[in-house]
């Protein structure tokens, strides 16, 4: 809970005044924020590769090594894990081990883009790519387990 609250608050320090309240992704105002590719809402970036690298790389490394430090994060590169849809979103959902979750930060396009990058990149050459449905019904039953294979 603790390193959540820590990337959290990074982020918001890096972006200059809250987002205001319109129940709406707001875009950013400045170009710190535009460079961050986010607000005090979420992230605004749609593109996968962009999303990674904003919000991923820095402790799964650009390449998608993986690193051990503060956390634990293990590679994506030529990670078999990843091949179903249905296992990669629920994670970037729930987060798992120092990975916060993204359910508040990525709507379900971006889950959907983010994943799809990450199982053609980095060696990986995974097909079964989550759909926006499917993220939605996950994000529906968040306290559900670890799903043990892909629908």
């Amino acid at each position: 809970m603790i390193r959540r609250l820590i990337i959290v608050a990074a982020i918001c320090a890096a972006l200059p005044a809250a987002a205001q309240d319109s129940g709406e992704r707001q875009e950013p105002r400045d170009a710190a924020a535009a460079e961050l590719g986010a607000t005090t809402d979420g992230f605004v970036l749609q593109d996968g590769e962009a999303l990674y690298n904003a919000a991923c790389a820095g402790c799964h490394q650009p390449q998608g090594q993986g690193a051990i430090g503060a956390g634990v994060y293990p590679p994506l590169a030529a990670n078999p894990r990843l091949e179903g849809g249905r296992y990669p979103a629920w994670i970037v959902l729930n987060g798992m081990g120092a990975m916060p979750n993204f359910n508040d930060w990525l709507d379900d396009e971006q889950i959907v883009a983010v994943v799809s990058y990450i199982q053609q990149s980095f060696g990986n050459r995974y097909d079964a790519h989550p759909t926006a449905e499917m993220v939605a019904g996950i994000r529906a039953n968040l306290s559900d387990a670890v799903p043990e294979g892909d629908e």
